[in-house]
């Protein structure tokens, strides 16, 4: 492959996002370069295509500190050494370096309890907004590839995601990604055939990481076996997207029928009017709601969670229900949908069991079985909880009075047996209660202290 046809390539994907850089035109494009093969062949790119033209290109190089210091800096000076080169060229290049305090990627990712991939992409992403509205920036290029869509649409399946596509999204506000139908292959083709080096992440090798899991893992042995898996792979999300364009237009043209409410940082809309929509769209307009009340983005909601939400909606007996950062509750006859910082610590889940099935929860999985005698037989992570019970049941966190019956006939109080298990204050809210509804005095009839590795507290 000659540099041109790739430079081309990329020049083509700006045009088919609406960004055709000329002589004369005020573009202030930016590129986010980790120093590693995708980004740095985005970098040559632009520079290639805006030199001539004489406009800028504004480069960001985050250093998360969470490899050895030697390696990150070692990225950092890389990134900043091929800038003032391309400079040196008569390129119209300026970088600069932001860098997040050691051992704060690891914090957050102990508060969000989301891990540390999570949590570095959050702090990155705010630099990145910082970095755009400091340099007024139209667009942020990111040097996502093929190879990147494939494994994250590999990764969404795999974790039951809801997403119209599964894959990575061309576009995102001021965000662009002009390598997504570039493979990782003709990335380095186009460096060598410039003679260009890059650095590797060594973390890129560790595939306790799911996405390195699937990478190093699942994607070989799909090469090997599944003669064009990735051709039939991406033609099925450009599908899938397809399809979700028409029910994005009947969502928006049915919002204004919602009287949807934003207020604060939180969306509310009437049940009744949600309770008349079809499935499909109930789901969407949960993720349109969580996307608004600023949580999750809508490829990192479970179907899962979203399905349970529309299913004790239709119930009648929802309270609330919670997502990582995102709490959902029904009051007043409304949905309402918030982002709260302090869900870490006021954590709130409620969820009413009904019926057998599998039930994918925030802390594991949950299997409701009908017995030989016509009762139920709970099971959480392939271990019976409840042997024999009765339905319906709720699964919710616990509240400040609740009491559990003891061995003696007596009762204790659940913060009583939380406080001895010498967990947090912060954590004891993540313990689930069980609630027999189907007794008249609704009396908790588990506390289930194996989502953190204790024993399950049983009413026999």
């Amino acid at each position: 492959m000659k540099n041109i046809s790739f430079e081309e390539k990329v020049l083509k994907n700006l045009a088919d996002l609406g960004i055709r850089p000329a002589e004369g035109l005020s573009l202030r494009l930016g590129v986010a370069v980790s120093g590693g093969a995708d980004s740095v062949s985005l970098l040559y790119a632009l520079s290639s295509i805006l030199k001539p033209l004489g406009l800028p290109l504004f480069v960001i190089n985050v250093n998360h500190n969470i490899r050895d210091e030697a390696e990150s800096a070692g990225d950092s000076f890389f990134a900043r050494d091929l800038c003032e080169k391309l400079r040196g060229q008569g390129a119209d290049v300026h970088f600069s370096l932001r860098e997040i305090e050691r051992g704060k990627v690891s914090d957050l990712a102990g508060e969000r309890g989301k891990g540390i991939e999570e949590a570095a992409r959050a702090l990155r992403y705010q630099l990145f907004e910082d970095f755009i509205r400091e340099n007024r920036l139209d667009y942020l290029c990111l040097a996502h590839n093929q190879n990147d869509n494939l494994e994250t649409a590999l990764m969404r399946f795999l974790q039951g995601a809801f997403s119209e596509n599964y894959g990575i999204a061309c576009r995102r506000g001021k965000f662009i990604r002009p390598l997504l139908n570039v493979s990782r292959a003709e990335i380095e083709e186009y460096l060598r055939a410039r003679g260009a080096e890059w650095r590797t992440d060594s973390t890129n090798f560790d595939d306790s990481y799911l996405r390195n899991n699937i990478r190093l893992n699942l994607v070989p042995l799909l090469d090997r076996d599944f003669a064009g898996w990735k051709t039939a792979l991406l033609k099925g999300m450009e599908k899938a997207s397809l399809d979700n364009q028409i029910l994005e237009e009947y969502l928006e043209a049915r919002l204004s029928a919602f009287d949807m409410k934003i207020s604060g940082g939180e969306v509310s809309f009437s049940a009744q009017d949600f309770l008349k929509e079809k499935e499909a769209v109930q789901i969407r307009l949960l993720t349109k709601a969580m996307n608004l009340a600023g949580g999750e983005e809508a490829g990192r909601i479970p179907f899962s969670f979203l399905k349970e939400v529309c299913r004790a909606v239709k119930s009648g007996n929802f309270i609330s229900k919670i997502y990582k950062n995102t709490l959902i509750s029904f009051k007043n006859k409304a949905l309402k949908i918030k982002k709260s910082a302090k869900i870490q610590t006021d954590f709130v889940f409620s969820v009413i069991i009904e019926e057998e099935g599998r039930y994918a929860l925030h802390f594991g999985e949950l299997d409701v079985v009908k017995n030989a005698a016509g009762g139920f037989s709970l099971s959480f992570e392939g271990k019976v909880i409840l042997p024999s019970c009765q339905l319906p049941l709720c699964l919710r966190s616990s509240l400040f009075d609740d009491q559990i019956l003891c061995a003696d006939g007596g009762m204790k109080k659940v913060s009583d047996v939380l406080a001895q298990w010498h967990l947090p204050e912060s954590e004891r809210g993540k313990i689930p209660v069980i609630q027999d509804l189907s007794d008249r005095n609704q009396q908790i009839i588990c506390i289930l202290g194996q989502v953190f590795g204790f024993d399950n507290w049983i009413v026999k």
